[in-house]
């Protein structure tokens, strides 16, 4: 087998004459962090996007639950005698400027589902960059010392192409 580095890839080529089913144990000496990064930040995007868009969701029906149950406070009085007497809990309570940030965050809540989706699914993707960096370099530091893993490999028959 023939091993070319470029780049800090790795391609295996067989030799002629070798079986197409040989057996080869390669070690890793180092893992390429830039790759690792780039992998680790679509996966932790792609992982994150589905919980953010649950809880992106899940704060538009708050925010639509807690918009109703205070206009509906707004409205609220006593009946004596058979008349009402208006209260207007809201007022009262002083949660006017509570409000108008819940009715202001219930028509933009479209806007506000997509803006935190897409902030949240870049965190998770960074953090796991983050993640997937740092373990990768404490991979390489150990296996400086310990000379890395040792993968078996075997390589595969060709497939044949079904394009025409």
């Amino acid at each position: 087998m023939d091993i070319g580095d470029e780049d800090g890839m790795v391609e295996l080529k067989r030799d002629a004459g070798t079986s197409e089913n040989t057996m080869a144990t390669y070690r890793v000496r180092r893992v390429a962090l830039r790759s690792l990064g780039k992998f680790g930040c679509v996966l932790g995007a792609l992982v994150g996007f589905v919980p953010s868009l649950i809880v992106a969701w899940g704060g538009v029906l708050l925010v639509g639950t807690l918009r109703g149950l205070l206009e509906s406070w707004q409205g609220a009085g006593i009946h004596i005698l058979g008349q009402k007497i208006p209260i207007d809990v809201v007022s009262l309570l002083n949660l006017e400027p509570l409000l108008r940030t819940v009715q202001q965050m219930g028509s933009l809540s479209l806007a506000l589902v997509v803006l935190f989706v897409v902030v949240a699914s870049l965190l998770t993707g960074v953090m796991v960059l983050v993640t997937a960096a740092v373990l990768g370099g404490v991979y390489n530091v150990i296996a400086r010392f310990s000379g890395g893993l040792e993968v078996e490999l075997k390589e595969l028959p060709a497939r044949r192409s079904t394009k025409t």
